[in-house]
């Protein structure tokens, strides 16, 4: 949706007030797309930034910081997907909200948590932020045996996001939007700025994710359905911009 002029609402208490007022009903992907319009209609409110020295950090000190496998949603639950989370820092200068969506339709954030995290050799894990907030994440299934759960689907950075088969290595990311891209008057990259991550069923071949997206001109509501195998297929369902981007 492009965005419009409008008076200025604090944009934490204009998406609290659109999550009550849907917090009766289950959640589906038409509230996605009733923030990204609501959001539309407000100024552009840049996301907040991670602590500068987070940003400083080298690639191999931000590598040394790994997701425990342990703590991956529905490790414990023998559903046929896990998560596991990115921690910000060097290039994912800001955060995004992650939420989990059970089977009745109610959404639970899932909190930042440092104790998630093997922060390496390097450890500076006291000066991390309690609250500090996920840089992206992905989704891994059984790719290749029943026993083991593969990296399938990565979000991660700006709109990024990959996907990979079963006997393939990561390529190419996809873009959930680009603007302007290589012209003169300059280029503008929106980005995933929420996330709900649909709960699994015991037995489903596929998961759904919704993405919110955000920029200076534009916000959108996305779908992916992500059936991972031996050519792992992502069904993007993506509510454009009401009119042309120019």
């Amino acid at each position: 949706m492009n965005r419009m002029h409008a008076p200025i609402v604090p944009l934490a208490l204009l998406l609290a007030f659109i999550a009550g007022a849907a917090s009766a009903q289950p959640f589906s992907f038409d509230e996605v797309v009733a923030r990204a319009r609501a959001l539309g209609e407000q100024p552009f409110a840049p996301p907040a930034k991670v602590p500068e020295w987070l940003t400083e950090i080298s690639y191999d000190q931000w590598r040394d910081i790994r997701y425990r496998p342990e703590a991956a949603l529905w490790r414990d639950e023998k559903r046929p997907f896990q998560v596991q989370l990115f921690h910000p820092g060097l290039y994912y200068e800001h955060t995004v909200a992650v939420n989990v969506v059970d089977a009745e339709g109610r959404v639970a954030a899932v909190p930042f948590a440092r104790d998630r995290f093997d922060f390496g050799r390097k450890s500076f894990v006291e000066r991390v932020p309690e609250d500090l907030g996920w840089a992206g994440f992905r989704l891994h299934a059984p790719l290749k045996t029943p026993a083991y759960f593969d990296e399938v689907v990565v979000f991660l950075g700006a709109s990024y996001f990959r996907a990979v088969g079963k006997e393939q290595g990561f390529g190419l990311s996809a873009r959930g939007l680009a603007i302007d891209t290589a012209l003169p008057s300059g280029e503008e990259f929106p980005y995933f700025r929420e996330y709900w991550l649909e709960a699994p069923r015991p037995k489903a071949k596929s998961m759904t994710v919704y993405a919110l997206l955000d920029s200076r001109s534009v916000t959108g509501a996305y779908r992916f359905v992500v059936e991972p195998g031996v050519e792992t297929i992502v069904r993007v369902d993506a509510r454009p911009p009401e009119r042309p981007i120019g």
